[in-house]
């Protein structure tokens, strides 16, 4: 969570109502389980175990750990298979989530808290026979269930998340980085704004620019990303690439103050290829730039802003982009004054 004492109490304080209400309505909330279980999967479990998973629930919720599912996990494997326990654990999730709406307080994060108690539970072996995080649900997959809040947020930053991703593979591909390491950049590159599902819709979507207030906890999505990412076994390696990627060169950037080699490489292809998106898309303060603009404005802060190495290749790719495209508005000069009609909150946020 944030250092922000106020957000800590109210997410705990949330936990706890939603803790509490799903204790009260256990036997109601198991037969919503045993209901959804049944018609969607045609499944038929026992009540009396979905309570006991409810009640690990309400348990888990208070706590703030998914620990307790997974022991509840590990209990019921032997008179199940895995994928009907999975099956159960999404199912009370989903009951969970439709009774947190009703609830005030932070209701992203309860929503990031029940992807995680679903992904950890894939994540740990359930018995000496079950194979570890990537035998069950292999990153891919946790990804996706990442991108699908994402999306249920916002779409525009889901796309912008997965087109960052691929700005990402073009660059490592052009560089000749390793497999292995285009892997890292592009999935960093997809999850990079994931922290922004902490962030409020009065900030989130606000057409004009940010207050100071505003602005500091914008910023903070860069460390949340990287707290839910540490939450997800198979996603932990990406959370340092996605904690750097507002960084800066010259270190002004954020939240760490790095600067030069102290960046990652994987850290500084997410950066450009982000800024670059996020230029030439709309943005609730702005119009998107021509690609024209946004290569001046990488220009601009080539060997200051980001890595100088890593901004000539995104240069020389969006310029083959541009000449690709048939769009008259994307055919302007190359050369354009560095000012000419950008506005600024930053490049990318």
């Amino acid at each position: 969570m944030y250092d922000d004492e106020l957000t800590q109490e109210c997410t705990h304080s949330l936990r706890v109502q939603l803790s509490e209400l799903l204790d009260e309505r256990r036997v109601e909330t198991a037969n919503d389980v045993v209901g959804l279980l049944r018609t969607k999967l045609e499944m038929n479990v026992s009540p009396l175990i979905v309570r006991t998973l409810v009640h690990t629930l309400a348990e888990s919720l208070a706590e703030g750990s998914a620990d307790p599912f997974i022991h509840w996990s590990r209990m019921v494997r032997h008179a199940h298979s895995t994928a009907i326990v999975f099956a159960m654990v999404d199912a009370v999730c989903e009951v969970a989530e439709r009774l947190a709406h009703g609830l005030e307080g932070d209701f992203a994060s309860i929503v990031v808290f029940l992807e995680i108690v679903k992904v950890r539970t894939r994540s740990v072996p359930l018995d000496d026979a079950t194979p570890a995080a990537e035998g069950e649900i292999p990153g891919r997959a946790a990804i996706q269930s990442l991108l699908a809040m994402l999306r249920a947020r916002d779409d525009a930053t889901c796309t912008h998340a997965q087109a960052t991703g691929e700005w990402g593979r073009r660059i490592a591909v052009r560089v000749g980085l390793s497999a292995t390491t285009t892997e890292r950049i592009v999935r960093a590159g997809v999850l990079h704004d994931i922290g922004k599902i902490r962030v409020p819709d009065a900030i989130l979507f606000k057409p004009g620019s940010l207050a100071n207030d505003e602005w500091e906890i914008m910023k903070r999505h860069a460390e949340a990303g990287a707290e839910i990412l540490n939450e997800l076994p198979t996603l932990a390696q990406y959370a340092p690439i996605v904690a750097a990627h507002h960084e800066r060169i010259d270190g002004r950037g954020y939240p760490y103050g790095l600067k030069g080699d102290e960046i990652s490489l994987e850290s500084r292809v997410v950066s450009v290829a982000d800024s670059f998106h996020a230029m030439i898309t709309n943005r609730p303060y702005r119009a998107a730039l021509t690609y024209g603009q946004a290569i001046a404005a990488l220009q601009e802060g080539r060997g200051t802003q980001w890595d100088a190495s890593v901004v000539d290749v995104m240069v020389a790719l969006a310029v083959e982009e541009r000449n690709r495209s048939v769009d008259a508005n994307l055919a302007l000069p190359l050369q354009v004054s560095p000012d000419a009609g950008i506005v600024r909150r930053s490049d990318a946020v």
